[in-house]
């Protein structure tokens, strides 16, 4: 028999560790403004919060809205990361990370 905490994390959706995240209800994704045209898309790979691990997912940047799904033929994403009041900060490449692009985004837009 599993434990009530595994039993919990695994009902749980994936959420990012990002701080700007929206929260949301489950089974409803907040409500988004109207996204705009998209900027860049491309697989990523975020981090959970409850069991930690890293999955990949397509990313697609409109505006400064972050919008995540499993998939790139996906037509409704998991969920979004809003953008707007946090910083993007590129991150130097480890040697285990050669060819890699890596940023992390934070709260505030000061530094």
């Amino acid at each position: 028999m599993l434990s009530p905490k595994i039993r919990q994390a695994r009902r749980a959706r994936s959420k990012s560790l990002v701080m700007g995240e929206q929260r949301r209800s489950p089974g409803r994704l907040p409500c988004p403004r109207k996204p705009g045209p998209v900027l860049k898309a491309g697989w990523l790979k975020k981090q959970r919060s409850i069991v930690r691990n890293w999955q990949q997912r397509w990313f697609v940047l409109r505006g400064d809205q972050l919008f995540y799904y499993k998939d790139e033929d996906e037509t409704k994403p998991q969920g979004f990361i809003s953008l707007q009041g946090t910083q993007v900060t590129e991150l130097l490449p480890g040697p285990e990370d050669v060819g890699k692009h890596l940023f992390e985004i934070s709260p505030g837009g000061m530094g």
